[in-house]
């Protein structure tokens, strides 16, 4: 479920034809049963060129993250 989200994330941004960015998206998915979770990430990025958006969703039985990085290259 995490690769298909992942996908139709990744296909949705690709719509807005961003020219010249390299786009990476990560989906975690678990299971909503009371614990504690820390989720991090790092990624080397140029403040004036490239970006990220995240997005989470909770509901009773399970919590999901995702993050779409766009990195510019030359």
């Amino acid at each position: 479920m995490s690769r298909r989200l992942s996908e139709v994330i990744r296909d949705r941004v690709k719509t807005l034809r961003l020219p010249r960015y390299k786009l990476v998206c990560t989906v975690l998915i678990g299971q909503n049963s009371g614990q504690a979770l820390q989720h991090a990430s790092r990624c080397l990025l140029d403040a004036d060129n490239d970006g990220f958006a995240s997005a989470s969703y909770e509901n009773s039985s399970l919590f999901a993250s995702a993050t779409v990085y766009a990195i510019y290259y030359d």
